[in-house]
Parts: structure tokens; C-alpha cells; sequence
């Protein structure tokens, strides 16, 4: 018997990676009041006040064993000159936003810790700076700030500067004033400055020269209104309210149709008059809230909370997958455990350091626990977890709590105000199976246990801390999805090439499955992981095939390939090295039994490229003023170009809802810039209310480009370099709400009708002290590209 990973019948469901980020995905919580503002990106990041932001940076050199700068070699790139740096950029944002927001503490990390997932990123190269626009609060998007500059060195002063510049990009959604010499007007990138454009004077055109932000009276004359700035925002015929100020003091909801919704309204502009603002430019108080913090060495702590209530099978494969993840586990994370029901009165693991004997304390407590009758209590279980971090924490330390359960499970809404108290991200990973009767029970008893008489589910938890839905069918599910979970919170590298699984085998089944390499330049190091049942893996051999026809086991690897085979905790893995000759092509990677398996193989390839595939959905919400549109981005620092990016679109329960959905990135509605490797397709009218799953994939060609993300310091361009022949995958997840613009309503009798009134816009997002508006989350439009993640072999987290 020969099958590939997805050719089975039936057909198995596709790998469940529900990466829930908040504000990266358009999803009505029906919860009361607003979403938090921290951990979308990283959990450091937040508004601890209406006029304070917290942000997260990283360098790529190690601040306490400092190089020199690039072109510069008097100047020591140490503790100092980072403080300096970002001193003169938080005064610079001080006075561009008239004092309403003030920079609070700066967490410093050194060497690329954390990649993309931070808000400022100093880089020791020559190169053009850039920002996601409106990335702020969305996981994998950044500003990406160059300490030299088309061969001169930026001074202290100046580069404090561009950091301001590019976060007028990243936190604020503004597009540039600058004029683009040499590059002709093209309306279907209207982000874009070209050559006929009426330069102001602004921070957003020129940065050394101005550090204030441009107000209507900067377009006042109908003939100085051609600015890319003002062909996104403004909102009359005439090109006028298109100014910053104008822009920043409006909620998202009002923007023009095409980028509605895609940046963060902060509550500090509310009830400002820019037509009657005076630029005051203050600089006075700037640092009354500033603290930086250097982090040479963050610790991950990570508490597993168990439901003891699950069925015994369904039980086992919860401990399965954290088995597989706590063995592969790096010793600069501390895992700790707490179950419920309890086990006595303590936690079952205090927070323990996974080096060899800690893996084997850990382990040896999972295997003591068993499943009981009774009920998941998760207010006390969530307030046992945090308990044990707060009295671990350190400043920088990221901490992360893993709720295992099942996929029925609800919580009371007290546990979210819980988990934005403590700063802590929640990925919650939930097994199928459990029924609609056990489902509507288990919501029932949330909402006793509710002060408010509000419960919620998984996701929702997930989403508001910044964490992740994993639902997983079996135990090698559950291990790659709390795998990748955990990937997804320390920030490692995983750009993803393949992700998928396999039904259970028979006695001499075989399954294969091809996966694209590409060059060692463009893929890095490639790992793949394959998780099985413990209890299978004495029947189980692995092999690949190159894509020359030769044959590659275990027993026979050539240099440039590794295998590493846990069958006590069910994980093979083989790594491709970069430096692997002859890579690039079509592998195929096959496992074949000797008996019946007990349970299914996961399939899971990643690469630490810096080139990924991100996306979310933007519409369809109670509150949205537009119609549900799916955007995704491939690249690194810079986008990808002319690549063919296709989606199915699965219900929750794994059914196909759609199939084979092309995304565009031709300039027309609801794409908003052709060419800017931003790729986007409507589905106004195409699917009923209900909660979805898009697994995305997007393959180059020959014709495939870099491209620009349209968010760049002036200077010369580096575009249209060709690019490898590769694939990228990314699931996004998504929930449609009846009613909701562009939603198909139910027709008497059954069936759908279109819903009326859709367009193709998206909602608004209102950021406050106390949270997020989650029913009005930001499209993605130019902000998610992914991580830039370290150039290393991969190693297991």
C-alpha cells in the first residue's frame, strides 16, 4: 500500500497551526469591552498608559562584546551608544506626536534574539531602512533600521532619527512626503513616492531636517496634495484629509475603503481638531517614563497546564506531545506543570531548567499524573501558573502558558483579565473529539464560574494574549502543534515549507510526500520533523529521496545530512544542512511500517530562511465595515513579487469550504498595490458565518522578483533582484460572524444567500490602556513578512 501524507481515505485534516496573533486577525470575541494591546508582537510590547508605548528592539551583534560600525570604526557599537541611539529617537517621537506619546521602557536584546518579532531592529550593514506599515501589535512585522547608509555612517543623532521615521511607519500606518526621483507615478501603488510627488515638511519626508508630522495646512494648495501619504488617506475627491494629523486623529473605521482598518487608532489623538492643532514641537519630559533594559540572556519559562478530566486515550496524547516537546527542549527554557484537577496542593513541577536531569524530573512527574473524573478548574489553574512565574521572572524573560485540554473546553472571562495582568501569552492546544453535549456542558459550568456570567473559548483566550490555537486530532498532531507553539513564543526560526499528516498505516504501508528545497541561500538549513506514536516507532524507518532518484536512510547519510531519531518521544528528524551540495529540487520524504500503527504521522518542514509566509483575514466581523478579504505576505525585509499563491479553505471540523482560491497582487480591489508581494482575494459572499481555517501556499517562478514594501528611508532602490525557486506555507485562521458585511446569510429552508451591502474594506482597531477592539482587528496590508530569523543550523528549541 503507497499513499501520499494527504492521499489517504479518508482524508486526514490538514495540520491544525492555528496562529491566533493578536490584531492579526479579523475575529469578533463577543466579549465585553476591549482586547489587549500587549503581546501581539512581542509580549513586551504595550501601552502601559494612554500616553506611554512600551517597545521591544533587537541588534544583531552582541551589545557586551561589542564590534565597531559598519564604515565607522572609532565608534563601539556598546551598551552606551544603544542608549544614546535610543534616547534621541524616543525625544524625536516625543515631539513628532506633540508630546501624546511618550517612549517607556525599551527592552534590548542582543544578537537577532527574537528576529522580526520586536518592534525596532538595528542592523549593523549598509542598507535602505524600511518598515512594515501599521505593523505594530502583528507578530512577524518589524522596522528594520541600517546603521550606515549608502556608504556614510549615521551619527547617534541621525539614526535616532530614522527610528522615528520608520516607526511613523510601523506604529502609526503613515506613508511617506518625500519625492522619489526617478520613479514614474503608478496608481495601482499608490504607497509608493515616485518623481511627481510635493515633497512636505515632515519627519515622514525628510527626517533630519524636520521631527514634526504634517498637518492639513501642509496641503492646503490643491496643486502640493501628490504625496503617497495623501493618495492612501486622503478622504474627499479634491486629495485633501490626507494629511498626518488628519490621519492620526480619526478612528481606522473611517480611512479610505481600500486600507480601512489596517493601521491602530490610539486613544492619545482622541478629540484633538487637526485643523486647529498648533506644532508646538516639545521636547521637555520626553524621557519621564523611559527605562531601558538590556536582556544579554532571556530565560523562557513555560508552564504546562494540564486537564486531568480529558478521556484516558485523549489524555495520552496531550503527554505525548508534551513529552516530545519538553525532550527536545534548549536549557534556556524552564518548564513547569500544574494539572487540574490537582494532585495534592502544589504544582505538579515547579519551574524547572530543561538540562538533561531537569528533562528527566519533568518527565518522570508527566508520567506520574493519570486522568481523574471531576472538573477542569481553569481560574485556579491559570492563577497556580502565573504564580509560579511571578516568582521566577526577570526583566525580559518571556513567559508563556500552555493550556492543554480539549478543543470543547471554555473558560471563564476572568482568566483573560488574568493573563494581560501578568504579561503572559497563552497558546492553547485542543484535541477533537469531545461532543456537542460535553461541549455545551463545559460552557455551562464556565459560565457559573464567571463573576460576569462571561465565558470564552480557546481561541479566544489564544487571541487575546497574542498566543496560538493549536486543535489537533491525535497525539502526533498535538506534538507539532504545541512543538510549533512553542517555536511560535521563544520566536525560533520556522519558515514553513510543508506542513501535513497521515492516517495511521497498515502492516507495509508507505506514504511520501514531496516537499520543494531550494538553495542553501535562499531555504538555509532545513529541518524535518515527523512525529508518531512512541508505541509505533520500533515499526517505523524514515528515508528521503533526492531529487536526483538516490535514496537516503539513516544508515546511509551523505555530508550535508543529519538524522536524529527520539523514539522514546516520538520524533525523527533529518536536517539538510545550507551547505549541502546539489540540494535544490523536489525531495521526497517517506516512512513505511512494518506493522499497523497505532495512531497517525505529523508531518512538519521548516527552514531558518528569513523568507516566510504570513497572512490574516481582514472583514466579516459584528462591527467590521467591510467584507472578509484574505491577504498574506511572502519574503523577509523585503517582499516577493509575481509568485503564484493559491488557498483551500477548510471549516472547522476540516471539511473543504473552498478550493483552490487564487490570491492576486495585481494593484485591483481588494489588492491595494500591484507588485508589493502583498497577495489578496475577496471572499464577500463565498462563505457562511462560522469559524475557518485557509492553509495558503505560495510558489515562485522564474518571473518572481523582490519588490519594495513601499516604506523606505529616500535613497537609491535595491529591487527586481530574481529569486530562488521556492515554496512557502502558512495557515490563517479566521472566524466570519453572521450578519457581518459580505458574510452569506442563512436562506429559509437551509442554505446560504450572499449577504448585502459587502464590500471589500476592513474594520477599524481603537488601542487603549485596557485593550483592543478584537471585533475590529487590522488587515495585514503591508506589515506581515515574517521573521528575519538567525543564519544557524537548526536546533531544536
Amino acid at each position: 500500500m503507497h499513499a501520499g501524507f494527504s492521499d489517504l481515505s479518508p482524508p486526514r485534516r490538514p495540520a491544525r497551526w492555528r496562529r491566533l496573533v493578536a490584531a492579526a486577525l479579523a475575529f469578533t470575541l463577543s466579549l465585553p469591552g476591549p482586547m489587549a494591546t500587549w503581546a501581539a508582537n512581542h509580549p513586551l510590547t504595550h501601552l502601559p498608559d494612554v500616553n506611554t508605548i512600551n517597545y521591544v528592539v533587537n541588534v544583531d551583534w552582541d551589545f557586551d562584546n561589542p564590534p565597531t560600525q559598519v564604515g565607522n570604526p572609532a565608534q563601539r557599537l556598546d551598551r552606551d551608544y544603544i542608549t544614546q541611539v535610543l534616547r534621541s529617537f524616543a525625544q524625536t517621537k516625543f515631539t513628532m506626536t506633540e508630546g501624546r506619546h511618550r517612549v517607556g521602557a525599551i527592552h534590548v536584546y542582543g544578537n537577532r534574539r527574537f528576529g522580526d518579532n520586536v518592534d525596532i531592529r538595528l542592523i549593523n550593514t549598509d542598507g535602505r531602512s524600511s518598515a512594515h506599515v501599521a505593523g505594530w501589535g502583528q507578530r512577524g512585522s518589524t522596522s528594520y533600521n541600517h546603521l550606515t547608509f549608502e556608504g556614510r555612517p549615521e551619527t547617534v543623532f541621525q539614526l535616532g532619527r530614522v527610528i522615528a521615521h520608520e516607526i511613523g511607519h510601523y506604529t502609526y500606518g503613515l506613508y511617506d512626503e518625500y519625492r522619489e526621483a526617478g520613479t514614474p507615478l503608478n496608481l495601482a501603488a499608490r504607497g509608493a513616492p515616485s518623481e511627481v510627488d510635493t515633497a512636505r515638511n515632515s519627519i515622514m519626508n525628510d527626517h533630519l531636517q524636520w521631527a514634526t508630522l504634517s498637518t492639513p495646512a501642509d496641503y492646503a494648495d490643491p496643486s502640493q496634495r501628490q504625496t503617497a501619504q495623501a493618495r492612501v488617506y486622503a478622504t474627499r475627491p479634491d486629495q485633501s484629509g490626507g494629511s498626518a494629523w488628519e490621519t492620526l486623529t480619526r478612528p481606522a473605521a473611517q480611512d479610505p475603503e481600500a486600507v480601512r482598518g489596517a493601521r491602530t487608532f490610539f486613544e492619545a489623538f482622541a478629540g484633538i481638531d487637526p485643523a486647529t492643532l498648533r506644532l508646538t514641537q516639545p521636547t521637555a519630559g520626553f524621557d519621564a517614563a523611559l527605562q531601558i533594559v538590556f536582556v544579554p540572556n532571556p530565560v523562557f519559562r513555560d508552564v504546562i497546564v494540564l486537564d486531568r478530566t480529558l478521556p484516558a486515550e485523549r489524555y495520552s496524547q496531550l503527554i505525548q506531545a508534551v513529552r516530545a516537546v519538553v525532550s527536545q527542549a534548549g536549557a534556556d527554557t524552564q518548564f513547569g506543570i500544574v494539572v487540574s484537577p490537582p494532585v495534592g496542593s502544589e504544582a505538579v513541577v515547579a519551574l524547572t531548567t530543561a538540562n538533561d536531569e531537569g528533562k528527566r524530573s519533568v518527565l518522570a512527574a508527566l508520567d506520574s499524573v493519570t486522568p481523574t473524573a471531576g472538573a477542569f478548574d481553569a481560574t485556579t489553574a491559570f492563577n497556580q501558573a502565573i504564580g509560579l512565574i511571578r516568582g521566577a521572572r526577570q526583566p525580559g524573560d518571556v513567559a508563556t502558558v500552555h493550556l492543554l485540554t480539549g478543543s470543547e473546553t471554555s473558560v471563564p472571562q476572568e482568566v483573560q483579565a488574568t493573563v494581560r495582568g501578568a504579561q503572559v501569552v497563552v497558546n492553547a492546544l485542543g484535541l477533537t473529539g469531545g461532543s456537542g453535549v460535553l461541549r455545551a456542558a463545559i460552557r455551562e459550568r464556565a459560565l457559573k464560574a464567571s463573576v460576569s456570567g462571561t465565558a470564552i473559548n480557546l481561541s479566544q483566550l489564544a487571541l487575546a494574549s497574542g498566543g496560538a490555537y493549536n486543535a489537533s486530532r491525535d497525539g502526533a498532531d498535538a506534538a507539532r502543534d504545541l512543538l510549533r507553539g512553542i517555536k511560535e513564543a521563544h520566536a525560533q526560526a520556522h519558515a514553513i515549507l510543508q506542513m501535513d499528516g497521515s492516517d495511521p498505516l497498515p502492516a507495509g504501508g508507505r506514504v511520501e510526500r514531496s516537499v520543494r528545497v531550494a538553495s542553501g541561500t535562499a531555504d538555509g538549513n532545513v529541518q524535518i520533523d515527523l512525529f508518531f506514536d512512541p508505541a509505533d516507532a520500533s515499526a517505523l524507518s524514515f528515508s528521503l529521496v533526492h531529487p536526483s532518484g538516490q535514496v537516503i536512510t539513516p544508515g546511509t547519510l551523505p555530508q550535508g545530512v543529519q538524522f536524529d531519531l527520539d523514539a522514546a518521544d516520538g520524533v525523527a528528524s533529518f536536517l539538510l544542512e545550507s551547505s549541502l551540495a546539489s540540494r535544490a529540487g523536489n525531495w521526497k520524504v517517506a516512512v513505511q511500517a512494518s506493522r499497523a500503527m497505532s495512531d497517525g504521522i505529523g508531518l512538519d518542514v521548516r527552514s531558518d530562511s528569513a523568507i516566510v509566509l504570513a497572512g490574516a483575514v481582514s472583514g466579516g466581523t459584528a462591527g467590521a465595515a467591510g467584507a472578509p478579504v484574505l491577504r498574506v505576505r511572502l519574503g523577509g525585509e523585503k517582499s516577493i513579487r509575481d509568485a503564484v499563491v493559491t488557498a483551500d479553505i477548510y471549516q472547522e471540523d476540516g471539511s473543504l469550504a473552498l478550493g483552490g482560491v487564487e490570491l492576486r497582487d495585481d494593484g485591483t480591489a481588494p489588492d491595494d498595490r500591484a507588485g508589493d508581494g502583498l497577495y489578496a482575494v475577496s471572499l464577500a459572499g463565498r462563505l457562511p458565518a462560522g469559524e475557518y481555517f485557509a492553509i495558503v501556499e505560495a510558489r515562485t517562478t522564474a518571473a518572481s522578483r523582490i519588490a519594495s514594501l513601499g516604506a523606505l528611508i529616500k535613497g537609491a532602490r535595491n529591487e527586481e533582484a530574481p529569486v530562488d525557486l521556492l515554496v512557502r506555507v502558512a495557515e490563517v485562521v479566521f472566524a466570519l460572524d453572521s450578519a457581518a458585511p459580505g458574510v452569506m446569510q442563512a436562506a429559509p429552508g437551509g442554505g446560504s444567500t450572499p449577504a448585502a451591502d459587502a464590500t471589500d474594506g476592513g474594520g477599524g482597531c481603537v488601542a487603549t490602556t485596557t485593550g483592543r477592539d478584537g471585533s475590529l482587528a487590522l488587515l495585514l496590508a503591508l506589515a506581515l513578512v515574517g521573521m528575519a530569523l538567525r543564519r544557524r543550523a537548526l536546533a531544536r528549541p
